[in-house]
């Protein structure tokens, strides 16, 4: 007898599955159905969707187009004086058997289908074993560091780039960013085409942050993304171009080689003040930034047309897409293209006539790898968190990135975080007490406090008196958090550099900190050697 479980079961059938589809496009539309998935499976989805929800996470290429086998399978509780686990275990084996796609291994065997991670056949342990190392380690997207001026805030975000670049574990990261011991600075213009800077202010807002209406080099409105959104886009590109296979990567990149070419052709007929005919009365009147605007000559309704996305267009040029009813039949196409398939088959047609006679080519391109994205928010706490960030203040979170997506306001597009994009905010305490934070941003952070560190300070008389200085701040009304941070004092050589530190900087530090309190500072500015008189 062998045992397993019943999601490995259906795991290790995947790919006869798949190879039912394609030789089989009744099949391959009755798995993506509702309906023919809980009479054959008792699933409350269908067996294969493009969903993120109770999906198993890897996609496989189905007709050119990617899909995710339904993870709801198995459980300990009793239907009809069985566990599910078992119930399920017999629809899908029979499933199997009837469209002769059972593997061999199972033919003549007995198969016991086991709840939960134990089992005494050594396939169902190697299975538990591969499941737990693929469990990854608790990674942290979205880091604050806080502390006083001077400290290392800036100072290390580059820091923490090279560590995660690096492949450091979050631990590793924290306890070398506390130490704070490295005053060198870390070089990553390797990388900058990967990490964007920006500061808040009182000023700042969601059309900065996120996208908004603003005026555009001619003067006129326009809606335009902000600088989280755009690295957001960059991000979310690069992680859904590593998962395609070379094949589906080339073909991309000729498809924009021959659009571009088509474009091209379009808008010198436009140009003319015509239009470009797709079928006898059916015309592209507009070319814009992602789309072709189109309507028809006997159109009574929506005047300013319908839009013809070039992504849809580059998927169904990638999905090889031969005819108007194979437009229809690709599940993952949006409601247009399929109400107007036959205009996108047409234009589809012209795409494949451009191609053949400017015999367009492009070499097989490589596998594009994962990469990670950062977002430094210098000041965080100088800006309305709840008016900069808005709705997308929840998919902040670890567990939100990739599955959740909410419609921005402004565009009405869906818009995600991606899961290679982290975010790395500085703030300084004496701004605002970390306690005042909207409660928002604490919950999605991980909180990085900063010390001043008396060790990177050479010049001993600096040092002594930087200790001196720290320590009647402690010990006053204004606490730690007000400390003064070591990087004032780390390029002083001499008492002539001490000295201007003191009074050019440190000075108007103090009378800031003791504004209102005259003996405290009296008291501070002699440890300092410094009088108060102006």
């Amino acid at each position: 007898m062998i045992e397993i479980r019943i999601g490995a079961f259906v795991k290790k059938h995947i790919q006869n599955i798949i190879k039912l589809c394609e030789k089989d496009m009744d099949e391959f539309n009755n798995l993506k159905d509702i309906e023919y998935s809980q009479k054959h499976f008792k699933l409350s989805y269908p067996l294969i969707s493009s969903n993120e929800d109770k999906y198993w996470k890897k996609e496989y290429k189905i007709r050119g187009t990617s899909y995710r086998f339904c993870s709801e399978f198995g459980g300990s509780h009793i239907i009809d004086g069985v566990t599910r686990t078992k119930r399920d275990g017999k629809l899908f084996l029979d499933y199997l058997k009837n469209k002769n796609i059972l593997l061999d291994e199972y033919k003549d065997e007995e198969i016991n289908f086991i709840v939960g991670d134990t089992g005494n056949n050594l396939e169902s342990k190697n299975n538990i074993q591969e499941e737990k190392q693929n469990i990854q380690p608790i990674d942290t997207k979205n880091i604050i560091l806080y502390g006083s001026p001077g400290v290392g805030k800036t100072h290390n975000t580059n820091k923490i780039i090279r560590l995660i670049e690096d492949g450091k574990s979050d631990r590793e990261i924290f306890e070398n960013i506390k130490a704070n011991e490295n005053s060198k600075s870390v070089d990553i213009d390797d990388i900058k085409d990967r990490v964007k800077f920006v500061t808040f202010h009182q000023s700042f807002g969601y059309e900065d942050f996120i996208e908004g209406f603003r005026p555009n080099e001619d003067g006129n409105i326009e809606l335009q993304d902000g600088v989280f959104k755009n690295i957001c886009t960059i991000a979310q590109k690069n992680l859904e171009d590593s998962k395609k296979p070379n094949e589906d990567i080339s073909k991309e990149i000729k498809f924009k080689k021959i659009l571009d070419v088509f474009i091209e052709e379009a808008e010198k007929v436009l140009e003319n003040d015509e239009v470009y005919y797709l079928t006898e009365n059916i015309y592209i009147f507009e070319v814009e930034e992602d789309a072709f605007r189109y309507k028809g000559d006997n159109w009574t309704v929506n005047n300013n047309g319908s839009r013809m996305r070039f992504d849809i267009l580059k998927n169904l040029y990638v999905s090889n897409v031969r005819s108007r009813k194979e437009i229809k039949d690709i599940y993952s196409v949006g409601g247009l293209a399929k109400q107007h398939a036959t205009y996108f088959w047409k234009l589809l047609e012209k795409l494949y006539i451009c191609e053949s006679s400017q015999n367009i080519q492009v070499f097989e391109s490589t596998k594009i790898e994962q990469k990670n994205y950062y977002l430094v928010i210098d000041e965080i706490n100088r800006g309305n968190i709840s008016k900069i960030f808005g709705e997308l203040i929840t998919l902040l979170e670890e567990d939100k990135r990739d599955r959740l997506e909410v419609t921005l306001p402004y565009s009405k597009k869906p818009f995600k975080i991606p899961s290679n994009l982290y975010i790395i905010g500085t703030m300084n305490s004496t701004d605002k007490s970390i306690a005042l934070i909207d409660i928002a941003l604490r919950r999605r952070f991980a909180f990085l406090k900063m010390t001043p560190n008396a060790d990177l300070i050479e010049y001993d008389k600096a040092k002594g008196l930087f200790k001196e200085l720290n320590e009647y701040i402690k010990n006053s009304h204004l606490g730690e958090d007000y400390q003064i941070g070591h990087s004032y004092f780390m390029g002083i050589k001499d008492d002539g550099d001490l000295d201007f530190v003191l009074e050019y900087k440190i000075k108007p530090l103090l009378e800031e900190y003791f504004y209102g309190d005259k003996d405290g500072l009296e008291n501070i500015l002699k440890i300092c050697k410094l009088d108060n008189n102006d």
